[in-house]
């Protein structure tokens, strides 16, 4: 009886583990989304590309930016191919754009997120009052040498 109660207890310790194996394929990134799959947030208006910059989702809307569409398709497994396609947003989001070319706006909930095409030089802006990022960076280097 001992035995078969070992056996048991074994076979199901042994079944426990298979569990906790990796799956195959399917891999994710350090961004989180798949392998293979476009990594960042863009969408294409007026035949251009524009990149999400990373300076969050809750931006106000700059001065003489407009409504100009919306996003019709979204394909995560590449980059836009047409206007007002997008990877990596939302069916239905807004995008507003100006005279200024090299960035768009997009809508979110809580805020606007700024867009730019790949390359263009990116301001980002500390919102709570401190300047620039770098500005706020130098402060802190300025700040550690005092002491």
């Amino acid at each position: 009886m001992k035995k078969i109660f070992s056996f048991v207890f074994i076979v199901i310790c042994l079944s426990g583990l298979t569990g906790c194996a990796p799956k195959s394929g399917g891999e994710t990134t350090p961004t989180g989304y798949p392998s293979g799959e476009t990594q960042r947030q863009q969408v294409m208006y007026n035949g251009v590309v524009y990149f999400y910059t990373a300076n969050g989702f809750d931006n106000l809307l700059p001065d003489g930016y407009v409504l100009v569409g919306e996003v019709k398709t979204v394909d995560d497994s590449q980059e836009p191919a047409t206007d007002w396609c997008g990877s990596r947003v939302n069916i239905g989001q807004k995008i507003y754009a100006s005279d200024d070319a090299s960035r768009v706006y997009l809508e979110y909930a809580s805020g606007y997120a700024e867009f730019a095409v790949r390359g263009a030089s990116v301001d980002v802006t500390v919102h709570e009052g401190a300047g620039t990022a770098q500005e706020k960076n130098e402060m802190s280097m300025d700040a550690r040498s005092d002491e």
